[in-house]
């Protein structure tokens, strides 16, 4: 199992405060040996920031802040940045992720179109719209990879684009690449339950490994611990792909008989 990211998560202020981003600087460059150490390999830091419809008074400055954003995350050692979300209650937000997208490297958004409220029919279709311009922004359409359409997500998810910071003091989370978790509890079961409980040890293993570490850096750095997520996230490898755990668990092919099940069963 891999760490794919650990996941800064603050309100940066605007004009910018720098000294905030010193100290996520300060939080990464020792966060990252710390797991690096605990033997996981973290494939990348990343920060992600309150909705930038918040932070501004005129929309039009959008640019301005996600150039400066990025500049500052980039010189912290942060390797992405996540914006947050457009927000319904600010209409033209939406408008302005293209050519912030266009106007950046590294930087993600997210547009809320659905919410515990209720579904917004409005934002849905701005949100479509942020696909369809983003998408010709590059010749073979991946600058999409930078944008989600939301629904119901809450703040703190590490795994981008959908991560965003809901207020408050600074915080961080995990992300984990665990597909491997799968493929190997079940090419050792001796049973379907076997495998089921070969997987839930490993994954309280790790996590408690994980979390020993989350307690340490937070009282060092006073940046709450938001916790893992331990979405089964894969890789195009057959060690590590959810495809080859569901063979290993008696599927003949992903999609085939016992797809449903399969997937269910990974997901209790």
């Amino acid at each position: 199992m891999k760490i794919r990211s650990i996941t800064y998560f603050l309100n940066p202020g605007w004009p910018l405060d720098k000294t905030t981003f010193q100290q996520a600087g300060e939080f990464i460059r020792a966060a990252q040996p710390a797991y690096e150490q605990a033997g996981y390999e973290v494939q990348t830091v990343r920060l992600a920031t309150t909705p930038f419809p918040t932070l501004l008074g005129d929309i039009e400055e959008s640019i301005d802040l996600s150039q400066a954003l990025e500049a500052a995350a980039m010189e912290q050692g942060f390797g992405y940045l996540s914006l947050g979300p457009a927000l319904p209650k600010h209409p033209d937000s939406y408008e302005m992720i293209p050519k912030m997208i266009a106007a950046t490297e590294i930087t993600f958004f997210g547009g809320i179109m659905a919410s515990r409220e209720g579904v917004d029919l409005k934002a849905i279709r701005a949100c479509a719209q942020v696909i369809h311009k983003t998408a010709k922004l590059d010749a073979d359409g991946f600058s999409n990879l930078r944008f989600t359409a939301m629904a119901n997500m809450p703040p703190g998810a590490p795994f981008f684009p959908a991560g965003y910071h809901g207020g408050g003091g600074a915080r961080f989370a995990i992300a984990t690449e665990a597909g491997d978790l799968a493929v190997t509890a079940f090419s050792e079961a001796e049973s379907l339950n076997d495998g089921i409980q070969k997987l839930i040890t490993a994954v309280e293993t790790h996590g408690k490994k994980l979390s020993h570490i989350g307690a340490t850096l937070r009282e060092q750095f006073g940046a709450s611990f938001g916790g893992i997520d331990f979405s089964l996230a894969p890789f195009p490898e057959e060690a590590l792909s959810i495809g080859t755990a569901f063979e290993r668990m008696g599927v003949s092919g992903v999609g085939r008989h016992g797809s449903l099940a399969a997937a269910a069963i990974l997901t209790d």
